[in-house]
């Protein structure tokens, strides 16, 4: 396969699968990034709900030792009213043996002295009876506080069964909320864990995608690079197929030139063999002349057409040259009116450095010979040839 079809194939190749790994990446660039953000939010709404438990157990907290305060003032209050409970038993108590040793001493004493006695229990009996009714009165009052306390302290145990229930509720409740912030905590720290893994390896992608992104800029001006270098090679292979269809195109011509010189140089060889024939015959039937013991030989005049007019200023190019034989091949023939006895001056640079006269005409060339070069110079092929 050609070199400039397979070089745009691997760089189309190359172009597609750094798309498909910067696609990849891209992708997994977003679910990463939408992962994160479910993550902030579950974190967000974590953090809320730990600051609501925090807040409830803060309550809660508050809650039990106001109940323990007031449990603490009702245990006290119940113990002074034991206090003064027992206070009372104990002056009902005196009061009921001071009442029975009155009694006895009453009975002890009998009726003796009538008057005395009837004076004298008579004003026992009623300081007795008023000592008796205060300490009654004093008793119904001090049942009836031991009543209310008796109540009291029954609401009040029957409200610290109620703080103790409300306290278990609530110390379950705690322990549930201290488990639920533990398992959060743990939850959180897991989510941070990931969360700061993906951190990583977000950071990891990003460096990867700008390596990839440095190789896919470095292929890109690799790409541009050669293809120019493909462009260039292009232009260099149809310059060289221009150039090769011309040299092929002037090899054509330059064969064709060299069978039409071949064919004049057989045709000056001929007329060469011919002039010689002619000369030889021109020389045997020549007349002797003889002067003073010499003789001379006497040759037919050579006639030179003149050259036309309306030729003059014919220019021509040298195709060929024979040095051997002394005669060259001009690109100019019988079509434009050329005839044998022309002479051309040959030209270089604009300078004259030969004549030649044409001795045979084709209709695109003819054959001259050299009759005169210049000293120092050489016909060569691509000189001018100007008809004098």
């Amino acid at each position: 396969m050609d070199k400039t079809k397979i070089i745009p194939v691997i760089l189309l190749a190359v172009v597609l699968g750094i798309g498909i790994i910067a696609y990849t990446f891209y992708a997994e660039k977003q679910n990463v990034a939408k992962e994160n953000q479910n993550l902030k939010e579950e974190r967000a709404v974590l953090v809320e709900e730990n600051n609501a438990l925090k807040y409830k157990i803060s309550n809660s907290e508050r809650e039990r030792r106001s109940m323990e305060q007031r449990l603490v003032a009702i245990q006290k209050s119940l113990s002074d009213l034991e206090q003064e409970k027992k206070n009372f038993q104990q002056r009902l108590s005196a009061v009921i043996k001071e009442r029975d040793a009155l009694a006895k001493k009453a009975a002890e004493m009998g009726t003796g002295v009538e008057g005395i006695q009837d004076r004298d229990s008579g004003a026992a009996s009623v300081e007795a009876e008023e000592r008796w009714a205060d300490f009654v009165k004093e008793a119904a009052t001090l049942k009836a506080k031991l009543d209310l306390l008796k109540k009291d302290l029954l609401d009040a145990r029957m409200k610290m069964a109620e703080l103790d229930k409300v306290n278990k509720e609530w110390s379950i409740k705690v322990d549930q909320l201290t488990k639920e912030r533990a398992r959060l905590q743990e939850e959180m720290k897991l989510k941070e864990r990931t969360l700061r893994n993906i951190s990583m390896d977000i950071v990891s992608e990003r460096e990867d995608k700008a390596m990839a992104l440095a190789e896919l800029k470095k292929l890109r001006s690799e790409n541009l690079g050669q293809k120019k270098e493909a462009i260039l090679a292009n232009k260099e292979k149809m310059r060289l197929q221009q150039l090769l269809k011309d040299t092929l195109e002037r090899k054509e011509s330059l064969e064709d030139k060299i069978i039409d010189v071949e064919n004049v140089l057989k045709e000056k060889s001929l007329a060469f063999q011919e002039l010689q024939d002619r000369l030889q015959q021109a020389i045997s039937g020549g007349k002797m002349v003889a002067s003073d013991g010499s003789a001379s030989v006497e040759l037919p005049p050579i006639i030179v057409k003149p050259t036309s007019p309306g030729l003059r200023g014919l220019q021509g190019r040298v195709i060929a040259v024979n040095h051997q034989e002394q005669f060259v091949i001009v690109d100019i023939g019988g079509t434009s009116g050329l005839r044998p006895g022309a002479l051309f001056r040959v030209m270089r640079d604009g300078r004259e450095i030969a004549t030649v006269e044409v001795i045979e005409t084709r209709d695109e060339i003819s054959a001259a010979d050299i009759k005169e070069v210049i000293g120092g110079f050489t016909i060569q092929e691509g000189d001018i040839a100007t008809i004098r």
